[in-house]
């Protein structure tokens, strides 16, 4: 698996890059990179947005779409190729860790990803897409079809992405730092 942490955001509403907040003393990038490590990636890159400045990480990628949010890192990152599945993180959710994607990973198989159903939605900024995701995500991009949301629905409705039901352990984890902490 290649892990990507998408720190790409315009983190209007926090003020300031989401990428550079702490979690216990460490930048949230570096968090989230940790994270993939231990989850079992093989590799892992960090994708920004064109524009910002790069992170002190030896593989930080650009989206080569600008102004299309979070499907464009996941494009950039399908793009990298030579792994079977990908495994996404935003930078700004802290609550997921290694075991999450332990738990999602067991209901990948070949040219299958999967995707946790909260709620309310799927969470396809914590969720594992398969290699062959690509020609439907760059289709959506120049098609001006944003939703990552819509994403993952189209990817199950192809088989290529399983839909799974949150466990009660999990509830709270999938949520997103958008405002500062007073």
């Amino acid at each position: 698996m290649l892990g990507v942490v998408l720190a790409g955001g315009e983190s209007r509403r926090m003020g300031r890059d989401k990428a550079f907040l702490e979690a216990d003393g460490e930048p949230l990038w570096k968090r989230q990179v940790g994270v993939l490590r231990d989850a079992g990636a093989a590799r892992v890159v960090l994708v920004r947005r064109r524009g910002q400045d790069p992170v002190a990480y030896d593989d930080c990628h650009f989206d080569v779409f600008t102004g299309c949010g979070p499907l464009a890192g996941i494009h950039a990152a399908l793009e990298i190729g030579g792994h079977p599945h990908v495994g996404v993180l935003a930078v700004d959710m802290p609550g997921i860790d290694a075991a999450w994607f332990g738990w999602l990973g067991g209901f990948c198989k070949a040219g299958v990803g999967a995707v946790a159903r909260g709620d309310r939605a799927l969470e396809p900024l914590a969720a594992i897409y398969p290699a062959e995701a690509l020609p439907e995500a760059a289709l959506r991009l120049e098609r001006g079809d944003l939703s990552v949301q819509e994403l993952a629905l189209a990817l199950a409705a192809e088989g290529r992405m399983s839909i799974v039901a949150l466990p009660a352990g999990y509830v709270g984890r999938m949520e997103s730092l958008n405002l500062p902490r007073a």
